[in-house]
């Protein structure tokens, strides 16, 4: 996760690591390109490190960075861009693996609608490895107005749904699209599934009651690479 902060557009602000992680030949490489970047360091033992680390086993590296809080004008509306919404998706392991696989598969911004789970949470973070310090995410959006505002500039709406069509591999098309994700329990909200364009499902040749909605994202996505 350090590593990866080091090589986003985020700047870590304060580097702690633990005396055995410094004197790893990778801890010394990943200090020292935060040291060309003239962020402070701490070393201390591993006792203080572990005490400050949300993890039972610290991996003896921690990052501080500022977070950048994001308006519907920052996000990059170019012609052809893919965003990915969720829609009260609350479970934070979700949530970050969708990031994460969101990052991997170059989609431009990800908004995060009321009840997703926090996107700061150490679980969403952890989850995302390093996803969300590459991409736009924008939280706690009225996604209903954002993706009103959307389609006003030319966005289709693809939403994910049980009764949506099974031809999922079509969603993509042209142009710019907004790909939306509902709760795990409850699907789309009504407002939200009333801007969809299209719905569409990955279709089930097996048994089992529904599909993870990270394992969603990620087949969905899929037609991306």
């Amino acid at each position: 996760m350090c590593a990866e902060l080091a090589e986003s557009p985020l700047r870590a602000e304060l580097v702690l690591v633990s005396h055995s992680a410094a004197a790893d030949a990778s801890g010394r490489s990943l200090l020292e390109r935060f040291d060309r970047q003239g962020v402070p360091v701490l070393s201390a033992r591993e006792e203080a490190v572990q005490r400050v680390s949300d993890t039972v086993h610290s991996q003896g590296f921690l990052a501080a960075a500022r977070w950048r809080t994001l308006a519907s004008a920052d996000l990059p509306t170019r012609d052809g861009a893919v965003f990915l919404t969720l829609d009260a998706v609350a479970d934070p392991g979700n949530v970050g693996t969708i990031v994460r696989t969101a990052a991997w598969c170059g989609v431009d911004a990800v908004l995060l609608g009321e009840g997703c789970a926090d996107l700061l949470n150490p679980k969403t973070v952890r989850a995302s490895m390093g996803g969300l310090f590459h991409l736009p995410v924008r939280s706690r959006a009225d996604l209903a107005e954002e993706l009103a505002h959307l389609k006003g500039l030319g966005f289709r709406v693809a939403a994910a749904a049980t009764d949506g069509s099974a031809d999922w591999r079509a969603w993509r098309g042209s142009g710019s699209v907004a790909l939306v994700l509902g709760n795990e329990a409850h699907g789309l909200s009504a407002p939200v599934r009333e801007l969809a364009d299209c719905l569409v499902a990955v279709p089930r040749r097996g048994k089992g009651e529904s599909l993870n909605v990270a394992m969603t994202a990620s087949i969905l996505l899929s037609v991306l690479l």
